[in-house]
């Protein structure tokens, strides 16, 4: 059994047997190959527009002899996306990057759930999928090797008043409270050093911080 981060094994458990999945940006195919080991009936795409790491991926392929059961592609994110796909992953990639690639398909009718994991920028990503006709199903921020991440499971429909900013993080666990502790010491830490003149950034950092101390507010006993 290959070994993977606690990020991808998060991503992993968001994904049910009998999917067929595209794994965009698929890097080394490791949580692709995790998919074929532990779920009986599932069809998985590794994807990468680089093919430096796509030879190392087929490298990995071939090392647990799944060659017959990962498709390798190389090309640029869902454009040419297969009608039979019903699951859509992309983990590690900044926000912005994530919403391109999402929004560069036109149409997602025959997807059932997209699960992303960016690596900031979430408000955007929410936003993004929001747009796109997808609610977030689950959400949930882990701490992987100290490191927050946030992992987001989305399916089709519309959600009322979403929040961007938050999401549907609005619980009591220990690894959402971190993360948002350590963005407002980050958001403080920064106005102190941001020149007066930049008023609308400053604005913005200050509504950023009254909005999470009153989160933490909330979710604290």
């Amino acid at each position: 059994m290959i070994n993977i981060s606690l990020r991808l094994q998060t991503v992993a458990s968001l994904i049910p047997d009998n999917s067929y999945v595209i794994d965009v940006g698929c890097d080394h195919a490791l949580l692709s190959i995790y998919l074929v080991q532990t779920l009986k009936h599932i069809k998985v795409i590794a994807s990468d527009i680089n093919p430096n790491p796509l030879k190392i991926a087929r490298e990995n392929i071939k090392k647990y002899n799944l060659e017959k059961k990962i498709e390798v592609r190389e090309e640029d994110g869902i454009k040419n996306l297969n009608k039979d796909v019903d699951t859509i992953v992309i983990a590690g990639m900044g926000g912005i990057l994530i919403s391109k690639i999402l929004s560069e398909k036109n149409g997602l009718k025959n997807i059932k759930r997209i699960v992303v994991s960016p690596n900031n920028d979430y408000p955007l990503v929410r936003k993004t999928l929001n747009n796109l006709g997808f609610m977030i199903h689950t959400e949930k921020i882990i701490l992987d090797k100290r490191k927050p991440y946030l992992v987001i499971l989305a399916i089709p429909g519309k959600a009322s008043n979403p929040d961007y900013f938050f999401g549907t993080l609005n619980n009591k666990s220990l690894e959402t409270i971190y993360y948002y502790t350590n963005l407002l010491h980050t958001n403080t830490n920064i106005l102190k050093e941001l020149p007066k003149k930049y008023l609308i950034k400053r604005l913005k950092l200050k509504l950023e911080n009254k909005k999470i101390k009153k989160f933490l507010l909330t979710n604290h006993d």
